[in-house]
């Protein structure tokens, strides 16, 4: 006896034929849908811009097991506007978003104060401390904890006719591998610091 089906008033001959012709268009969706995603990588919600910020893309460098990429940077900014004061630069201040990303098992440090901007003419800039302080941006030593993501930014004074090239990051080098920590090593041939561009 043949299983009873329904066919809702299509006879299956046709059915069939149907699904047949979408088979190639839901298998084109389905790689679509799975295209330039993989199994092992984060799907990060966008994240809107800060005010004139240019997004940046494939800026990233390794010190150790620490990833750093520069997301986005603003240059020619008038003035930093804090919830208590604002402060208008000597030349132009210069705002670079850094994302942090920890690949170890350990705690890694970041001292924000040791990072440098360079200029075209080769003149590396320390954070302005002034930006900072009212831009509410980190302050001290930051701990980034083992498999942890984090993004802030790094203000910076100019002379108002400089142009950015890189940021120059001091980042900690230092190994989770026990034998490594008991010699006090790091990570077997780690650069540090390293110059991401902006350009």
């Amino acid at each position: 006896m043949r299983p009873f089906a329904i066919t809702h008033g299509v006879r299956p001959r046709h059915r069939f034929g149907a699904l047949r012709a979408l088979t190639p268009l839901l298998a084109l969706a389905l790689a679509a849908a799975g295209c330039g995603h993989s199994a092992r990588d984060y799907t990060i919600p966008p994240q809107a811009l800060p005010e004139h910020e240019t997004p940046l893309k494939g800026r990233t460098a390794a010190i150790g097991e620490v990833t750093y990429t520069a997301i986005g940077v603003r240059t020619k900014i008038p003035e930093v506007i804090g919830s208590h004061a604002s402060w208008i630069p000597h030349g132009q201040y210069v705002r670079v978003r850094l994302l942090m990303v920890n690949h170890g098992r350990e705690r890694h440090d970041l001292d924000p104060s040791r990072q440098r901007l360079i200029t075209a003419d080769g003149t590396a800039y320390a954070p302005s401390i002034d930006a900072m302080q009212i831009s509410r941006a980190p302050a001290g030593v930051q701990t980034i904890a083992s498999q942890e993501m984090r993004a802030f930014d790094l203000w910076f004074d100019v002379p108002a006719n400089a142009r950015v090239k890189a940021l120059r990051v001091l980042g900690d080098p230092s190994s989770s591998r026990l034998g490594d920590q008991l010699k006090g090593g790091a990570v077997k041939n780690a650069k540090n610091p390293v110059d991401i561009s902006l350009t």
